[in-house]
């Protein structure tokens, strides 16, 4: 038995252009069909992964993860990957770790398959861990055929997060640095009640940031003190800065910011 582990980087997340995002561009599948599994679970969602056993070390496995309605196929960005060689009795088995920032109390989803088996993880205590059910051959066919396979949906990043002293959140976000890292959103509000602002200007410099809004303006200082002020109509609150890395689930899930995201566990 062997066992292979593999840590990668995020996959590229597509571009989205300022003034709207482009339409992805489809990646084509159609040559490793046959190296392919595909699953649904009982919500009707769809899951393709590589077959076990089908893929030699020069293969790039990885980049055939995907998880969509049947109809659009995101493409899933993997962070650490194992495989499992085929002397033992249960055959040979892949794992993937992928980013899901909406599990609970993990730092990413974890699916492992064998041949005609896949497990998906998407909470540390294993509740609502979902064993999915495979395509049999002329449905996986018709999945295919009308199947388009793309890029990773979610383009942008946390650039801060804050809160005041009454649980009033400050989050502000902007398209990821492999496409310039602008296009800043401002969201402030209490849970599940984050309103986007309107921009009026941003300040980027040696000070710090100020991200100007019809509502009011956030004040980052850039200094070790890690200091963040709101200020509006003269009045000026300071505010608890927050490691977006300690709070993702916070972000992707309770803030209500985001809806669909295109990765496994976003509906748990």
């Amino acid at each position: 038995m062997r066992r292979h582990l593999i840590v990668l980087a995020l996959v590229a997340i597509p571009a989205v252009a300022i003034a709207g995002p482009p339409k992805p561009k489809p990646i084509d599948v159609k040559p490793m069909i046959s190296k392919l599994m595909v699953f649904r679970d009982e919500v009707g969602q769809y899951y393709v992964v590589p077959t076990p056993g089908q893929w030699d070390d020069s293969d790039k496995s990885e980049e055939f993860l995907f998880f969509g309605d049947g109809t659009s196929m995101w493409q899933q960005a993997v962070i650490g990957s194992g495989f499992t060689g085929s002397s033992g009795s249960s055959g040979p088995e892949f794992e993937w770790s992928v980013w899901s920032p909406r599990v609970r109390n993990m730092n990413m989803a974890n699916i492992t398959a064998k041949v005609g088996e896949l497990e998906l993880q998407c909470a540390a205590d294993h509740k609502g861990d979902r064993k999915l059910a495979p395509l049999r051959a002329d449905e996986a066919r018709l999945f295919f055929a009308k199947a388009t396979f793309y890029p990773p949906l979610w383009t942008r990043q946390t650039q801060f997060l804050a809160r005041d002293d009454d649980g009033t959140y400050y989050f502000v976000d902007r398209l990821r640095d492999n496409f310039g890292g602008k296009d800043f959103h401002v969201y402030v509000g209490q849970k599940g009640q984050m309103k986007e602002l309107p921009m009026i200007n941003v300040v980027e410099d040696s000070g710090g940031d100020i991200f100007a809004t019809k509502g009011g303006q956030l004040k980052i200082i850039a200094s070790a003190n890690n200091q963040a002020f709101w200020i509006k109509g003269g009045k000026k609150t300071e505010l608890t800065v927050l490691e977006p890395g300690d709070n993702r689930y916070l972000i992707y899930r309770e803030l209500g910011v985001y809806q669909r995201i295109g990765t496994v566990c976003e509906d748990m």
